[in-house]
Formats: structure tokens, C-alpha cells, sequence
């Protein structure tokens, strides 16, 4: 019978459509039935006396009541409970019209057995006949009372006897809460339960319907007339599990209101209301919940919410909403029907879950196990259900606790033939989906069962259906179910001995939070509810009829197949066609490609050539050919012809290397072929067949002749430009140093003239000739600048200086020259140029001296005015514009252009055209431009000239003048006699020399040659030696080394030397500063410049000899201490002079170490013997390295201590070996 049923609901299920036209017919018929026979009678209001029927077995207990209320019951006797239609079930159910029965009715007759009274019912048609049937005292209380009567004054509610949850109520696959407050629906009402009023503050958008009862409101929303239902959660989940449970569906459920059902009493009669609530106070729990669960689906009993842990609680407020997988073909467990609606035990289940944790679940289907595990262990979902518990999953997987646990059923077909335990499939085919849970036992206890996979159950059935495989093992549920719908072709034979089957929850291990609460969860619930869920889903199960998804795998194969062999079948023709058409289009090709080839190969215009490993010529092009036509053999075409190149030692090396190595060679070559001579770029690249094995050599060359000669007369041209560039460096060189020699004795020995007596001589030729030479002087000096311009050498040398100062020296210097001229030179300076500047001050005297010089020299009356004005910018630098403006001649517009060409005059008369170079302006201006700044002529002819530099400058901050004593020339001061030797090969300058250093008061030697030279410096101490750079037998640079190296091994004073040269360029300044010399002089040298550096001489020999007298040591120690001994007193000075020189060197290396504690140590010895010849100030530099090298390095000054100290020991040391020579030699 079950089967014939489960048939009919599967093939013959009535559509919603049809189960609304037969209700719609019952009620008319109904009607019409009331109409014809029913008498006037019936259409007037009628009560109607049902009995009490009550399922509860309650034992009746004595309340405490008082004696008042025994005695008012007494009297009392029977309590009149009203009821109305239509019914509300499953509170009030009349539908029997003889009998009252419900949880109202079960709870009535708990109380009457309390009270000692007996009940009576009355049914009215309305639920307000019944409410004034209360309020005239024709019943005494009124059953079900809910929100309803909440605000009726005239009516009193006792106690809740039944908790009253507003749900929501909705066709199974759609998506409706609570918080859809605008969602645009059809909202049925039951309106005997809740006003418009009420529903329409839930749903503001709702099109809100109202029905007269529940039952009716249900149907319109299980047939399709509204979208979604509001009403209490007991009586619509008795209506959906009786009658709509493949449609409906409890949406969302609301908290418990704080109004449950109760009984309505007239408010004019509290002593029975109070009765009523001291009854219902007496009901033990168990009895309520037994009253509950008999009525209603236990689930609804079981949606308290779970008592999750902080932890839990924001777990799940982070994560709302969780992907499941499911399976899609799992029935009665897990499936969807034909419209795709989610079914089953687990769906119930995750209902359930959701209800008591606030989760949401996001449904996945999956069709078979194999895709849920794939889909949990990439993330794609959270929770998988039904997998198969075996090794493999609990690796990755954590199981909850089962929810639904079965035997293994082992189905075949429904033949006798067929085997019946898992024995008599040896050597037979069993169909198992992936993974299964016994495929373990099976490979260990029956490995001669052939193991078939199974994409799902639906498969697997096919398979034993159609004879592909013999038998299948599923849980029993799901074979029991799915064997109702196969016609008797398949069966059960057994039942398997194993671990039974388990339903449940899978997370991937590290999900312990979500497993925790699903865990928890599912322990809440109570057995009984599970089982309630079970055995509802074993019989009303309505999975959609397997489609031909359900059968892909069959139908792919088949359709895979046939088109496979027809695939082959085509493709073989196909191919053969093919073969041919590229046969042809190959062999076309190939003939394209070998004339392609020739074309390349002969179209080259250089020659190409291949040979094989016995260097036999295999082909050739035709430059090959033409370019050795005088070849022989070539030329005949025999292949074993060679050139004269390939003839040669090294070209047969060379063919040995590349077919030995692999790899290409290219090279240039000196070659004669064809009866000439040629440089050719030759390559050679061996080529091999297809298994890789050498076969020869492609080569051929390209005649470079013609590229080789540009490249060589190139390479002469820039040689000669080199040489003429060095020629003319060369020339410039000696062009300075031959005039500067015979000038420098002309200017000194006039000036000398001039100073010593302006009476004997004619003083205008001798200025005459002084003012000459300076000319030609400047003229050598502007001609090098202007080399230096041209080859990019002529550099700066900035160093701080004092703008104003600058200026003001300038025009010191020609303010004589003006008075000469009786013209007037004014100064305008404003007081903001008073700066310290980074300049090179020579070059900017330079510039300002050529423009106050022209415009001196080109101006006959008048005067000329130097106007100079700086303004502060940002960034601390300064902007400096100066003019020179002068009342002389003037300039044409057209001339002002070429006055910056070199050896470019534009004329006033011929004397001042012959009193310039041409040179002065040209380099003033680059010499601005340098600078960073530029320089302007503005003038007018008989108008005067303006010329405008504009400068910017770097300020620099100002510094602390030091106050150093000076030795001045003055009376006052008297400069020191120095001793000089000269050394220089031209007699015309050491006796210059020698007469300005007479004149300046200093004691002089002279040296025709350095090794003259170095041969009385041996003999004699010099304060200053000055020495010319370039001379025979020694030269000054070998000089300065020699004397160098001598001082230093034989600790002498360090003599000041003094380069003399005519080589007037800063990189000779530098050669001799490098060779050893402390300066250097350009000749010609005026006494100025001589006078200044023997000053700066003396001044550093005046500081040597204070710091010698600050260090000098008490000699008449030693000479107490030694006795007078001369002997005893030489040994102690050798010894202290060679203490020191020790001590000197290990002071070095340690504070190159910084060795601090060496330091100290050091410091500490040396203070010892410094106090034995009483150094005073040697002792106070001791002390202070030894204080220094126990101060933190922030806090000290260590580099200076120890080089104050390291002077002090120089000095001492200079100071003994003076004593000794004085004494003892």
C-alpha cells in the first residue's frame, strides 16, 4: 500500500491549481446544500453545545485555595467555555460538531479537575457572538484570547497558557523576512488574529489581504493568490505539516509576545479569573510541554535561542551569511524538486540551525561528493552535508555530531539469478560513488569485487538497472526511497555488515569556531525532534523525476562514442585530402623556396661560398665567382678548387676551429686576391643536417678596402690634429717662457733704476720702456687666456673674498692713471656690497680692470664712473650688478658686435689702436659667463660708453677676524734677515733675484744648478731657497724631492722653497707644489710680490721659532745630571732625540687605530721624559691626550689634542738636534 501511494504522489501529484478547484467546489456545494434544505432556522444565529474531549490524563491535585473560593465553586458547580467558528486550530478544533478538542480544550480539563467543576461548551458562529455571549454572562470564559481582546476593557485575560509567535509564512524557495519592511507583496491575514492596521505598520508597501481565517489565508498562499501569510506560528505549522508541506514554509519567526494565548473572563468577575490563574500556575512544565509537542510539530518547540559564547556571538556577526554545499540528489535527505525548491531531512535541519543562531545559509547544490569536497577545500563554501566519513575526509575535515544514522543496503536487480551478499559478487562489478565510506573494508575483504565510480546514486541505480553493473551499495533510506520509483526492477537484497551510515556537517579543519557553534547547535536539539523530522521526510518525500542530467554520464559516453567513430571516419578522409594538398602546396614551395634561395644567394653582391668537411666547394654565388675571375680554377668550376685565402695556414686553422667548436668566426683579413691587394671582413659558420652532425662551412667576406683606407686616413687626420693642438700648446708654452725670461731682467733692473736714483738716469725712456714691457707682459697673459678659452681650460679659482674690497683695490690702482689724464674716476658704491663672497677674485679684478682701462684709455675729457649696486636674494645669494661709464668717443651700433671677436679693434685714432690687443673685452666676457653671469656694451658715437657686468654670488657667513701678530716692513716692526739661496741657470735672473732680496734686505747665495744648489744647501742652513722650475744637470722639481728626502731622514729644520718659473699657467703652480715646494713665483716678479712672499716666509720660520722657544728644554739639567760629562750629556741627547723620534711614530700608528688606551699609556711616558728636561708645554699637551682619553668621544676633542701634541714633539725634536749640532759639532 505504501508503494501504491508514494507511486501516485510521485506520477499523479495534485497540482495546487487542482487541490484549490476541488476546495472551491466542496465549499460551493456546501453552500448550495444549506440554501435548499436548511430550514429559516439556519440563518439565524446558533449555538451549538459540543462535549469537552480532552487527551490529556493529568492527575487531578487539590489547589490551596481559601475558603471563599472553595465555597464559590461549590455553588458554582459547571464553568461555561464559549468557543466560535471557524476553528483555530490546533487550539480550537470543532470540526466534528459533536466534540471539542485542542490544546484549549486539554488545558480546560486540567483545570476543572483542579477547580472540582465540570465544564460545559458553547460554539457561536462569530468570534463576536462569542465575546458578547462573555460580556451578557452567558459563558463564563472565553478560549484562545490573544492580542485580540488585549485592549477591550470589559474583558480580563488570565495568564498565559500558550506562548503566541508571529511567523511568516511563504511558498518554499522564496526569500522573505521580517526586515523586508518595503518589500511589495501580497500579505494574507487572518483578521479574527491581527488588524490591517497592525500588518500594514510591519509591511508599508504590502498589498495587504484579508481572510476570515487562517486555514483560508494559508491556501491562498499555497495556491498562488498571495505571496506571503501573517499569523501566529503554532496554529500555521499544524495547517503547512497536515496539508501544504510540499508548498509552504515558515519564513521567519518573531520572539514570543509578551501577549501568549489566554482565557477572556468578564472584568466583573476577578474571583474567577483568579482562579483560572492559580490553576494554571499548578501545571507542571512537563505537562504543558507534553500538551505542546501533541499538537504541534515538536521543531516549533525546539527555536529558543542557542546560548552561544561571546566568541560565537561575533563569529557569527562577522559572518551572517555562510556558503553550504548540498547534495542535489540525495533523497528523502538532501534533493530539489522540478522547480527547484530545496527538500529534505537536512534542509529541515539547517531550518532549524538558522532559526536558533541567526545564521543564514547561502544553498549550494553540487551533484555528486566528489564536487562538495572540491568546493570546501577551495573556500568556495563553508559547510559541506553528507559526506562520506572515511580516512581520506577526516584528514581535511572536521564531522559534526550525525543527525541521521542507517544501515548500508546492498540493491541488485530483481532477479532470483541475482547475488545477495557481498560474497557472491566476487569476481562480479559494484558501483560506489568516490570516496566512499566502505571502499576501505571493500579492497581489504573483498578485493576480487571490481570497483566501479559512480558520479551519484541516480547513476548508480542506472547502471544496476541496465545490467552495466551487478550491484550498488546506498544507506537504506535512500535505497528504500528510490526503489519505490522504479517499477519493481530493483531491490534489497541485504543489509551490509558495517559501520552504518552517518548525516552530517563538515567543515575544513581550522574552522573551529563555525564547527564549535554548528556542533553545539545540533546537541540543543532534542532526539525526538530529529526523529520527528526523519520519519515526516521518509513518506512525504517528492523529488523531481530524474532527468537526463541525472543520466549525463551514460548519455555523454554514448553520444561521446558515436561521435567519436564518426569523427575518425571524416577525419580519415579529411587527412587523406590533406596529405595530398600539402604534398602539392610542399613541393610549390619548395620550388619557391630554392629560387628564393638562388636569388639570395646570387643576388648578394658579396661572395658566398659553402664547403664540405673535405673543404670541396659545394656552392657559390656569382660575386664569388666575378670577385676571384682570375682564379683558375674557380673560374673552370671545379670543386676542389681553393683561392689563395683558402690556401693559407690560418684560413685552414681557422675552418678546424669553427667545425671543432660550433660556433661562427669573424675576423679581418689581409688578403691578395684576384691580383690585388684587399682588407676583407671574413665569416665563416659551420651548418649541420637534421641530427645535428657538422657538415661543412658556409663563409664569405665583404671588402672593407675602401672602409679601411677612410678609417686610416681618419686616424691620421685626428693624429695630425693632435700634434698640431700639442704644437700649439707647445708654442704657446715656450712663447711665455722665452719672453717672460729676457722681461722679467728688462722690467727689474728698470725698476730697479727708477727706485735707486731718478737723477742720474732718463727717467721718461726708462718709464718708456718699464710701461713696454708691462704692455707686452699683459699681452703674453691675454693670449694664454685666450688659448685656455678656446680649449675649454680656462677654470676658476673661488675662494672667500670681499666684494667691496675688491672694488675698491681696483680702483685704487688707476686712480693715478686718471689724474695723468686729468680726468676724474668716481666710485658709487652702496653699503649692501659689503659681503664676503665666493669668487675668484683675480678674474673678477680682471673684468673690472679691462672696462676701467678702455674707458681710460678712450676718453680725453670728462671722467669715467664705476658704479657698483648688489641686492640680497634668497638662498643667501647676492645679486651684483656694476657699470663703467665714461664720457670718451663712443661706439657705432654696428661695431659694438665685433668688439667681442678676438684681436678686434674698433678705431678712435691710431695711437689708440696700437695701444691695445684687441683681447681684453673678449675675455672679459667669458670670464662673466663663467661666473654665471653676463656682460653688456652700450654706447653712442662722441657720447661716451657704458659697459654693464651682472654677477650672483654665493654670500658666505661672516667670520671672526683671528688677531695674529704680523711681521711688517715698518720701522716699527722690522722684517727678520733671512737667509736665500737662488738657484737659477740664466745669470740674468739670479743676479735680478739677487738684487731685489739685497734690496729688501736679506742675506743671498747663489746656485748656477740644482745640483750646485743642493750642494750648499748641504753645507749651509737656508731660511728660503728659490729655485728656477726647468734647468740642466738637476731641475728645480728634482731639487725640491732631494732636499725633502734629506730633511726628513736627517730630521733637519725644514728649509720654505720657492718655485721660479715663466710658465704662467695654474697646472705649474700645482706640479711644484707636488715636487715639494711650499709656492710658486711667475716670472717677471716685482718686488711687491717678492717682498710679500719672503713676509709670508718669514712669518712661518718667526712662528717656528716661538713654538721652539715654548718647547725648548733646561739643558743645564742634563748637565747637572750627567756631571758636566760632554760625552755622558751627547749619549743622553742622542738617547732623548731617538726616544722621541719612536715615541713621535707610535703616537701615529695608535691614534690611527684610535687606540684610546695606547693613547693614555703613550702620553703618560712621554710626560715623564719631558719632565726630566723640563718642557713645560710638552707636559701640559701630555696631560691634556691623557684627560681626553677618558672623556666619552662626544665630549672630547681627541683629533686636535693629539695633533697639538704630535707639533710639540716635532718641535722638541727640531730643538735637540739644533742643541747637539751647536755643542757637539
Amino acid at each position: 500500500m505504501k508503494s501504491i501511494h508514494l507511486s501516485v504522489q510521485i506520477k499523479k501529484k495534485p497540482t495546487p491549481k487542482y487541490i484549490f478547484r476541488k476546495t472551491l467546489s466542496l465549499n460551493i456545494c456546501a453552500a448550495l446544500w444549506i440554501a435548499l434544505f436548511a430550514g429559516p432556522e439556519a440563518h439565524a444565529s446558533r449555538v451549538d453545545n459540543l462535549e469537552l474531549f480532552s487527551h490529556t490524563n493529568e492527575d487531578h491535585q487539590k489547589l490551596n485555595l481559601d475558603y471563599n473560593g472553595w465555597r464559590w465553586l461549590k455553588k458554582k458547580k459547571t464553568l461555561v467555555l464559549g468557543t466560535s467558528l471557524p476553528d483555530y486550530p490546533p487550539l480550537d478544533i470543532s470540526s466534528s460538531n459533536r466534540d471539542y478538542e485542542g490544546i484549549t480544550a486539554d488545558y480546560m480539563q486540567i483545570i476543572s479537575g483542579y477547580l472540582g467543576v465540570t465544564v460545559d461548551v458553547r460554539r457561536y458562529a462569530t468570534h463576536m457572538e462569542a465575546v458578547e455571549a462573555l460580556k451578557t454572562g452567558e459563558i463564563d470564559l472565553l478560549g484562545s484570547a490573544n492580542r485580540r481582546e488585549k485592549n477591550r476593557i470589559d474583558l480580563a485575560l488570565s495568564n498565559n497558557y500558550l506562548d503566541d509567535r508571529l511567523a511568516l509564512i511563504g511558498r518554499i524557495g522564496i526569500s522573505l523576512s521580517f526586515d523586508d519592511k518595503v518589500a511589495r507583496i501580497r500579505l494574507a491575514i487572518d483578521s479574527d488574529y491581527i488588524s490591517e492596521a497592525a500588518a500594514r505598520r510591519m509591511f508599508p508597501q504590502a498589498n495587504i489581504e484579508v481572510f476570515t481565517s487562517t486555514e483560508n489565508a494559508i491556501a491562498a498562499v499555497a495556491f498562488g493568490q498571495a505571496d506571503a501569510f501573517l499569523g501566529d506560528a503554532i496554529s500555521s505549522q499544524y495547517l503547512i505539516s497536515r496539508n501544504y508541506s510540499s508548498h509552504l514554509d515558515i519564513l521567519d519567526i518573531a520572539p514570543p509576545a509578551q501577549e501568549g494565548f489566554s482565557f477572556a473572563i468578564n472584568a466583573d468577575n476577578p474571583r474567577l479569573l483568579n482562579l483560572i490563574n492559580t490553576a494554571l500556575g499548578a501545571v507542571p512544565e512537563q505537562v504543558k510541554t507534553e500538551i505542546q509537542t501533541r499538537w504541534s510539530e515538536k521543531l516549533l518547540f525546539t527555536l529558543q535561542p542557542l546560548d552561544l559564547s561571546a566568541d560565537e556571538k561575533d563569529w557569527i556577526k562577522k559572518n551572517p551569511v555562510v556558503n553550504i554545499a548540498v547534495s542535489r540528489y540525495l533523497a528523502p535527505v538532501s534533493y530539489f524538486d522540478i522547480h527547484g525548491n530545496y527538500f529534505g531531512i537536512t534542509r529541515d535541519l539547517l531550518k532549524l540551525i538558522e532559526r536558533k543562531t541567526g545564521l543564514k545559509f547561502n544553498i549550494q547544490p553540487h551533484p555528486n561528493i566528489r564536487e562538495m569536497q572540491e568546493s570546501l577545500k577551495a573556500g568556495r563554501v563553508q559547510i559541506a552535508t553528507d559526506l562520506p566519513k572515511n580516512q581520506e575526509n577526516m584528514q581535511s575535515f572536521l564531522f559534526g555530531r550525525p543527525y541521521l544514522i542507517a544501515p548500508y543496503a546492498l540493491v541488485v536487480r530483481n532477479q532470483s539469478a541475482y547475488p545477495d551478499t557481498l560474497e557472491a559478487l566476487a569476481g562480479r562489478t559494484l558501483s560506489v560513488a568516490p570516496g566512499h565510506a566502505l571502499l576501505p573494508m571493500l579492497r581489504e575483504h573483498y578485493p576480487l569485487i571490481r570497483l566501479k565510480n559512480a558520479e551519484n546514486n541516480f547513476e548508480a541505480l542506472a547502471w544496476v538497472e541496465d545490467g552495466s553493473v551487478d550491484a550498488t551499495i546506498l544507506p537504506a533510506p535512500i535505497a528504500s526511497y528510490n526503489l519505490r520509483s522504479r517499477d519493481n526492477s530493483l531491490k534489497i537484497a541485504s543489509i551490509i555488515n558495517s559501520a552504518p551510515a552517518t548525516a552530517s556537517l563538515s567543515v575544513l579543519k581550522g574552522q573551529g569556531q563555525l564547527y564549535a557553534i554548528l556542533d553545539k547547535t545540533i546537541r540543543s536539539i532534542p532526539p525526538d525532534v530529529i526523529d520527528s523530522v526523519t520519519n515526516r521526510w521518509r513518506t512525504n518525500a517528492v523529488i523531481a523525476p530524474p532527468s537526463w542530467r541525472d543520466y549525463r554520464q551514460i548519455i555523454f559516453k554514448s553520444v561521446v562514442g558515436t561521435i567519436t567513430l564518426l569523427t575518425i571516419a571524416l577525419g580519415w578522409g579529411i587527412y587523406l585530402r590533406r596529405q595530398i594538398m600539402q604534398r602539392r602546396a610542399a613541393e610549390r614551395e619548395l620550388s619557391n623556396q630554392l629560387h628564393f634561395m638562388e636569388a639570395l644567394i646570387n643576388g648578394t653582391p658579396h661572395p658566398i661560398y659553402v664547403r664540405d668537411l673535405e673543404n670541396r666547394l659545394l656552392i657559390c654565388n656569382d660575386s664569388y665567382v666575378k670577385s676571384l675571375s682570375n682564379e683558375g680554377d674557380i673560374a673552370r668550376g671545379l670543386s676542389s678548387a681553393k683561392t689563395s685565402l683558402e690556401r693559407s695556414a690560418a684560413y685552414e686553422k681557422d675552418c678546424q676551429t669553427v667545425l671543432q667548436t660550433g660556433q661562427p668566426l669573424l675576423r679581418d683579413r689581409e688578403v691578395y686576391i684576384a691580383g690585388r691587394h684587399q682588407t676583407i671582413y671574413h665569416w665563416m659558420l659551420p651548418f649541420s643536417n637534421s641530427e645535428g652532425a657538422n657538415q661543412g662551412l658556409i663563409g664569405g667576406w665583404i671588402d672593407i678596402t675602401e672602409r679601411h683606407l677612410l678609417l686610416e686616413e681618419l686616424k691620421q687626420a685626428k693624429n695630425d690634429a693632435d700634434e698640431a693642438n700639442r704644437t700649439k700648446t707647445t708654442f704657446l708654452a715656450t712663447m711665455s717662457h722665452e719672453i717672460r725670461t729676457p722681461m722679467n731682467a728688462i722690467i727689474g733692473l728698470l725698476e730697479l733704476s727708477l727706485k735707486r736714483d731718478k737723477e742720474k738716469y732718463d727717467r721718461s725712456s726708462i718709464e718708456v720702456a718699464y710701461h713696454s714691457a708691462r704692455g707686452l707682459l699683459d699681452l703674453i697673459g691675454d693670449i694664454l687666456d685666450i688659448a685656455r678659452i678656446e680649449t675649454g681650460h680656462l677654470s676658476l679659482n673661488q675662494e672667500r673674498a670681499n666684494l667691496k674690497d675688491l672694488v675698491e683695490s681696483v680702483i685704487r690702482v688707476f686712480s693715478g692713471l686718471a689724474k695723468q689724464k686729468n680726468l676724474t674716476l668716481k666710485l658709487d658704491i652702496n653699503e649692501s656690497i659689503n659681503y664676503d663672497v665666493l669668487v675668484d677674485p683675480l678674474r673678477f679684478k680682471q673684468v673690472l680692470s679691462n672696462l676701467i682701462s678702455n674707458a681710460i684709455k678712450f676718453t680725453e675729457n670728462g671722467g669715467v664712473d664705476v658704479v657698483v649696486h648688489s641686492c640680497l636674494l634668497a638662498d643667501d645669494q647676492l645679486q651684483v650688478e656694476f657699470s663703467v661709464n665714461d664720457t670718451g668717443i663712443g661706439i657705432s651700433a654696428n661695431d659694438i658686435a665685433r668688439l667681442f671677436q678676438p684681436f678686434t679693434q674698433i678705431g678712435g685714432t691710431r695711437q689708440h689702436a696700437r695701444s691695445g690687443t684687441g683681447l681684453g673685452l673678449m675675455i672679459s666676457r667669458n670670464l662673466c659667463e663663467m661666473m654665471g653671469g653676463q656682460l653688456e656694451l652700450d654706447s653712442e658715437i662722441d657720447q661716451g660708453t657704458q659697459a654693464i657686468g651682472r654677477l650672483t654670488l654665493n654670500v658666505l657667513e661672516p667670520r671672526q677676524e683671528k688677531k695674529a701678530e704680523v711681521l711688517n716692513s715698518s720701522a716699527a716692526n722690522p722684517a727678520p734677515i733671512l737667509g736665500v739661496l737662488v738657484v737659477d741657470d740664466n745669470y740674468a735672473n739670479r743676479l735680478l733675484l739677487s738684487e731685489q732680496l739685497i734690496y729688501l734686505g736679506h742675506s743671498v747665495h747663489l746656485a748656477e744648478n740644482g745640483a750646485e744648489g743642493l750642494a750648499l744647501w748641504k753645507q749651509k742652513i737656508f731660511d728660503v731657497i728659490i729655485t728656477d722650475c726647468n734647468m740642466p744637470v738637476m731641475s728645480g722639481y728634482e731639487l725640491a724631492k732631494a732636499i725633502r728626502v734629506i730633511e726628513s731622514a736627517q730630521n733637519r729644520v725644514r728649509s720654505i722653497i720657492l718655485g721660479f718659473t715663466a710658465n704662467a699657467q695654474r697646472e705649474e703652480r700645482e706640479r711644484c707644489i707636488s715636487a715639494g715646494m711650499d709656492d710658486c713665483l711667475f716670472k717677471p716678479v716685482e718686488l711687491d710680490t717678492l717682498e710679500r712672499f719672503i713676509k709670508r716666509s718669514a712669518i712661518a720660520i718667526h712662528d717656528e721659532i716661538n713654538y721652539s722657544e715654548s718647547n725648548k728644554f733646561d739643558l743645564n739639567t742634563l748637565e747637572h745630571l750627567t756631571g758636566g760629562d760632554l760625552n755622558i750629556l751627547k749619549r743622553v741627547l742622542d738617547g732623548l732625540i731617538n726616544s722621541i723620534t719612536d715615541d713621535l711614530e707610535e703616537l701615529r700608528r695608535l691614534n690611527k687605530n684610535d687606540n684610546l688606551r695606547g693613547l693614555s699609556e703613550l702620553a703618560h711616558k712621554i710626560k715623564g721624559s719631558a719632565r726630566v728636561v723640563k718642557v713645560r708645554s710638552l707636559i701640559k699637551h701630555c696631560e691634556a691626550l691623557e684627560a681626553s682619553c677618558h672623556l666619552d668621544p662626544s665630549d672630547s676633542n681627541l683629533p686636535a689634542v693629539v695633533l697639538a701634541l704630535d707639533q710639540a714633539m716635532v718641535g722638541l725634536e727640531r730643538d735637540l738636534i739644533r742643541q747637539r749640532k751647536k755643542h757637539f759639532e
